[in-house]
């Protein structure tokens, strides 16, 4: 993985070396483009970023994956959604047919596109789109697109087909209080009320929303922003893994990885079993595979999958995360993550402990570092001393901070008397 290998080295020394070697190497296969593009970006030279992304793509037309870098430095990084909605459109009008898989563009593109047709109002093309994007089943249809979708096919008197919508919806997203109140207000639902985690009676659990949080960008500012001013005494700060992965640019785009034959073989271990609207297990993927092999060596992980087996036999479950490492059970795979990161596979940070601890320096209190989903899993992965891991995990358990498009990487958690 020839990026992460230069992310340790000096930013302007990471930028000799990149285009020394796209000059020697101008059919880039390690994400170079993608990745020089950034750290222009990062310098606040938008020109230079944006000549080396075209560039690329003149170089390799047939790498959509570029594209999309282009389409999204227009939407996420300079705020044009006009620029970004054509590169999106060329890139669709290159898809003959639907594709499901996870590590082709095609479902970014629509994800991108839906947004941008919804928040314009154009509901004759959002519709087109949405129906395209639904009938793959993609794992990030959040509940947010499935009342999207609905409110454009009632907009088109399409009471029915929107009803059919919601129940998909609600079958997928059963905790979603949005979705939820959306059923009841358009369909005369009646939805069971969402069940509280354990332990909150005596906790105020405060969602701070944010910014945005890019890859290679310093956290701490934004804790001082966001969080800082809300902080009382004995508060505990809690962050999203993957945030914090993302903070370290731990995240690895898909023409940066080099599947090896070990990585497909190991990844059909994984139990392959994909669901409608929930994707698969991470592991399953290669590139995701390929991602841990080069985080723990191919010996550790094929030692680990192979305890794995073994345990399944003893009857007992988790230990190939156990034994092969904590990036196993955190590493999140596309689509898992919100955009523009929804394609890459991204790991937790590279020291949880040594990450709550450094922020607790600069900000004065107790700091968790959690890996949280809707499946009732909730595991804090670092923590500074004092805290108690297994109380924050019970706290967590309903995950109050979602991870779907609700931005809202920081839980304050505010304890009071019994």
């Amino acid at each position: 993985m020839f990026i992460q290998k230069i992310k340790d080295i000096p930013k302007d020394v990471q930028i000799e070396i990149l285009n020394d070697f796209l000059q020697k190497h101008p059919k880039d296969g390690v994400g170079a483009y993608r990745y020089l593009s950034h750290l222009y970006s990062l310098n606040n030279n938008f020109q230079k970023a944006e000549e080396v992304l075209l560039n690329g793509i003149k170089n390799n037309p047939s790498n959509l994956w570029l594209q999309l870098y282009l389409g999204d430095f227009y939407f996420y990084t300079l705020g044009d959604k006009n620029k970004a909605e054509r590169v999106y459109r060329s890139i669709l009008d290159k898809f003959d047919k639907e594709e499901k898989s996870t590590m082709s563009p095609y479902r970014y593109v629509l994800k991108r596109l839906t947004a941008i047709a919804y928040d314009k109002k154009d509901f004759d093309s959002a519709l087109t789109i949405f129906e395209k994007f639904f009938r793959i089943e993609p794992s990030d249809f959040y509940a947010s697109d499935f009342i999207k979708y609905a409110e454009i096919l009632l907009s088109f008197g399409q009471v029915k087909e929107a009803e059919e919508v919601v129940k998909v919806g609600i079958k997928t997203h059963p905790k979603d209080m949005h979705l939820v109140e959306f059923a009841r207000e358009h369909f005369g639902f009646k939805v069971e009320k969402r069940k509280e985690s354990i332990d909150t009676e005596n906790v105020i659990r405060i969602l701070v929303k944010t910014s945005l949080i890019k890859e290679d960008e310093d956290i701490i500012p934004i804790v001082e922003k966001y969080v800082l001013p809300l902080l009382k005494e004995g508060d505990v700060l809690t962050i999203a893994s993957t945030v914090a992965g993302i903070s370290e640019g731990r995240i690895y785009s898909p023409d940066s990885i080099k599947v090896s034959p070990f990585a497909k073989i190991l990844s059909k271990f994984i139990n392959q079993k994909s669901v409608p609207f929930g994707g698969a297990a991470p592991l399953a993927n290669p590139y995701s595979m390929q991602v841990l092999i080069f985080e723990y060596g191919l010996l550790k992980v094929m030692f680990g999958l192979t305890m794995g087996v073994i345990g399944k036999i003893l009857g007992f479950d988790g230990w190939f995360y156990k034994f092969t490492g904590q990036q196993s059970a955190i590493l999140d795979d596309p689509p898992a993550s919100i955009p523009p990161y929804d394609y890459y596979v991204i790991l937790g940070p590279k020291d949880s402990e040594e990450f709550a601890s450094r922020i607790k320096e600069k900000i004065g209190f107790d700091v968790a570092i959690v890996d949280v989903n809707d499946l009732g899993a909730s595991w804090v992965i670092g923590a500074t001393s004092g805290i108690e891991k297994e109380k924050i995990e019970k706290i967590l358990i309903d995950n109050p901070a979602g991870n779907e498009d609700e931005t809202t990487p920081f839980v304050i958690l505010r304890f009071t008397q019994n």
